[in-house]
């Protein structure tokens, strides 16, 4: 299975750490820190090198996540310079509208739910994990009725009784992480809804 932050998009919109740093007018470094940060929080896909350095983004990825969880007073200034005379009309025409495209996609899957945050992923780990150890903890009020089926009917009693706790905290497991998951879509689609 690959790295899920792996870019997977045309290559007019990948650009190098340089080749941003240029383009906004500020020192590779910075950006670097950038990317990483979004690779980490928020899930930029990158191309990498056969070391796993950074060889490419999606800049219109980056341009996105940036806009959305990036300080506005430390925003990077577009760079004033001209196009080099090595880009032509036609290739900087194809790169914009593969860089549009591309910007396009990634709203559209924002509105539709499939770009989750980090932040957002984490959290919902988290009140699984909660789900899941509420709902565990009704195994010490099954200790009486294990006691009754074990007096009752011996160690068949108490395999009848382990079966029907299994069970029932099977289904309150899956129904709590249902009811869960179906909240943070909720919370997902009305993030996305202002945010559109």
């Amino acid at each position: 299975m690959g790295d899920p932050n792996e870019a997977n998009a045309p290559r007019a919109v990948m650009l190098s750490v340089g080749e941003i740093a240029a383009r906004d007018g500020v020192s590779a470094p910075t950006v670097s820190n950038h990317v990483k940060r979004l690779v980490e929080k928020h899930g930029l896909r990158v191309e990498r090198d056969a070391l796993g350095r950074v060889k490419a983004v999606n800049v219109a990825e980056y341009d996105h996540l940036r806009g959305r969880f990036s300080d506005p007073s430390k925003s990077q200034a577009p760079d004033p310079r001209p196009a080099t005379d090595r880009e032509s009309y036609d290739a900087a025409l194809t790169q914009k509208t593969q860089y549009e495209a591309e910007r396009k996609r990634i709203e559209l899957a924002q509105l539709k739910g499939e770009l989750i945050p980090t932040s957002e992923v984490i959290h919902g780990y988290g009140a699984a994990a909660a789900t899941i150890r509420d709902v565990l903890e009704r195994i010490d009020d099954a200790a009486d009725e294990m006691a009754v089926a074990v007096g009752k009917d011996g160690v068949r009693g108490a395999e009848m009784a382990l079966k029907r706790l299994k069970l029932s905290i099977g289904e309150s497991i899956a129904d709590a992480l249902i009811a869960r998951a179906r909240d943070l879509h909720a919370g997902i689609a009305e993030t996305a809804s202002v945010s559109a």
